[in-house]
This record gives C-alpha cells, structure tokens and sequence, in this order.
C-alpha cells in the first residue's frame, strides 16, 4: 500500500506585473508544487485539488459518469466534466477528455477522489493554507 501523501494547499497573493493583488492557491504535495491557480470568485482549492486528481488519476475517472447539474446525483458526478470534439458527454467514450471543474466546489472533488479510492483527512487550516492528507485505497 502506498505511503500517504501530505497535501498543503497554500495561499499568497502575487506580485506579479499582470497579477499584482491576485491571491493564489498553490497545492503542494511531499513538499513539491503540483498545481496552482490565480484570481477568486470560485473555489480555488477545489480547483487545484480537481486539477491534481484529473491529471493523475484519469484511468478511474474514466470509469465515472458526468453530471452536469442535476438534482438527481445518481445520475453521476457534479464537477467531472466528459467532452470529445467540443460536446459534452454522460460517461467516457474512447478519445475522450475527462477534467475536473473545481470552481463547482471542494466537497464536490472530494466526492469524486473517494469514489476512485482516495482517501482525503483533513489534519490542519490557517489563514496561510490547510493541510491534508491523501491515501491511494487501492494501491
């Protein structure tokens, strides 16, 4: 079983010449920078920990279908997002792209990550960043 892996999701604001005053979500994982974003008005922290998940994981998310907003949540998963030749999609067709909008929310990733075997705990949160941890149930 593999080790678990500490998540820290860090906020700052940027400096930059284009950004100045932006804040900044940054997720680190074992002390290297796997993802970031920039901006506010969505979930941030959602969308680096959707962006880590969609980029490591898309074997399983293949296996899950979308929901596109839909009450009925037996229908699939709110915020994966199945799209092949610009149209979206209900469930995963050969040479289709599967992503993760974590704008639609944190728990709505995390739903997603414990239904393809990962288990998220929660250890630690400042106003500088939470910490997490992450375990693969199926390694």
């Amino acid at each position: 079983m593999e080790m678990q892996k500490t998540l820290v999701f860090k906020w700052t604001v940027s400096k930059g010449r284009e950004t100045y005053g932006y804040n900044i979500c940054s997720l680190w994982i074992n002390g290297q920078k796997v993802t970031s974003c920039n901006g506010g008005g969505y979930d941030m922290q959602g969308t680096c920990f959707g962006d880590y998940i969609a980029n490591n994981y898309q074997d399983r998310l293949q296996n899950l279908n979308a929901n596109y907003g839909s009450n009925d949540k037996t229908k699939g998963f709110y915020g994966l997002i199945i799209s092949k030749e610009g149209k979206r999609l209900n469930k995963y067709k050969s040479g289709a792209k599967v992503r993760l909008d974590g704008a639609c929310g944190f728990d709505s990733i995390r739903q997603i990550a414990e239904k393809i075997g990962l288990k998220l705990e929660y250890i630690h949160g400042s106003k500088s960043g939470n910490i997490y941890t992450l375990e693969d149930l199926k390694k």
